[in-house]
């Protein structure tokens, strides 16, 4: 393992990421993801902010595949570039690891006060950790529900309603299930029994659970509102049967990884973000009339926020150069660029009320829907050591959904395998 780390950050020195070694040349660096969508708007983004800085341009260097196992290693070897595209997991490593430059000499700064007044609300805590602002978002994601509205009509059940809450959701998926010869053949939705499921954890926040305290130091899965809310869910799942447990999603198509249940026509619901429309709108779009309802909500705010930021290398020679970079894609011209040529949504309340934003995909309804989820959405939940938590704790749940263990059992586990 060493010795394949030792490797990697060899190849990472050597150029085949392009970036290392450049910190002594006239430009700045900037770290993207690079599939075929991002690297082509990272080169649009780059030329625009080159033509009007060539004395100190920015250059793009492209990671593909496993992203933050590489991001981890340059921030190990030293070899960071300047400017780095994170989300917020990223910035929670590596910040503890002391691999960002805290930000607040740029952001406390009356000339930055005023663009995060442009910003939705509670965006920049996404990102600051310990009163240290590590990376600055550059454009939001959130998730909200896909519905098939053939299903819906073919059910007999109203569309969802603009303000639905969680009850109206399990009323109307208990009535979306269809059954065949006592077998179920559409199913509600298609949400997971895992704490990283998006629905799930809306559902426990929104009822008055939680994961873990703001400080990060209490487990709160086995207080008495976390075990009621899963337990309720739980219930939803298995008991009245409105999404497949994993073994039957083993037994639809391809061991069911490389089916989307929702295009299929399978499940009536799907969480998705804006960019999901993308999907909908590929090879001449679906074979079925659709809509997108907000997450449902609840007596406790439940719907939360996603966004990519921009972070600077704490072993950056050029910082103020970075920060400038940063400057641009958070300023106008940035975020029109965003807002014309991106399905994630601006950071800016007012891109979002423009022609270019509501005319996207010609679906105006879907993009205000969430557009509008914005004003009432929280940072999600993070902490350094989630990810194998999560993992740990879906080992658990999975023995729930196969009725080996109660969910009390399980959340009295997951809470003992929180560490502070």
């Amino acid at each position: 393992m060493k010795k394949s780390i030792l490797v990697l950050i060899l190849l990472l020195c050597t150029g085949l990421f392009s970036g290392c070694g450049s910190q002594g040349k006239k430009e700045i660096t900037v770290l993207w993801w690079g599939d075929v969508y991002n690297y082509n708007f990272a080169n649009t983004l780059i030329a625009s902010y080159n033509a009007d800085n060539p004395v100190m341009p920015a250059k793009l260097v492209v990671v593909q595949g496993e992203y933050t196992y590489k991001l981890l290693v340059m921030a190990a070897s030293k070899t960071l570039p300047d400017v780095v595209l994170v989300i917020a997991p990223d910035v929670y490593n590596m910040g503890s690891r002391g691999a960002l430059l805290p930000l607040n000499k740029y952001t406390d700064t009356a000339k930055f006060k005023a663009v995060e007044e442009e910003m939705w609300p509670r965006l920049m805590a996404s990102f600051n950790v310990d009163d240290k602002q590590l990376a600055v978002p550059i454009w939001t994601w959130t998730p909200g529900i896909y519905y098939n509205k053939d299903l819906f009509d073919m059910a007999g059940v109203p569309y969802p309603s603009k303000n639905w809450a969680f009850k109206e959701f399990e009323a109307k998926s208990r009535k979306l299930i269809k059954k065949e010869n006592g077998k179920i053949k559409i199913y509600a939705h298609d949400t997971t029994f895992s704490l990283s499921d998006l629905l799930l954890l809306s559902y426990l926040y929104a009822h008055g659970g939680g994961l873990y305290t703001d400080d990060h130091k209490k487990c709160l899965i086995n207080t008495p509102a976390s075990v009621v809310a899963l337990k309720a869910f739980s219930e939803l799942r298995l008991k009245d049967h409105t999404a497949p447990k994993a073994s039957e999603v083993a037994c639809m198509g391809n061991s069911g990884r490389n089916i989307d249940l929702f295009q299929s026509g399978s499940v009536s619901m799907h969480v998705a973000g804006r960019d999901y429309m993308d999907v909908l709108r590929q090879r001449g779009g679906s074979k079925f009339r659709w809509g997108v309802a907000p997450m449902p909500s609840g007596d406790k705010p439940s719907r939360f926020l996603v966004a990519s930021s921009l972070a600077i290398s704490a072993n950056s020679k050029h910082p103020d150069e970075a920060w400038k970079f940063i400057s641009f894609v958070t300023g106008e011209k940035g975020q029109k660029l965003i807002t014309m040529d991106r399905s994630d949504i601006t950071i800016f309340k007012k891109w979002a009320y423009g022609k270019d934003f509501l005319d996207y995909q010609s679906r105006p309804d879907v993009n205000i829907v969430f557009r509008d989820m914005l004003f009432t959405t929280v940072p999600m939940p993070y902490r350094i050591g989630d990810n194998e938590w999560k993992t740990r704790a879906g080992d658990h749940l999975a023995l729930v959904e196969l009725g080996k263990m109660s969910i009390e059992e399980a959340c009295a586990r997951i809470a003992a395998d929180f560490k502070p």
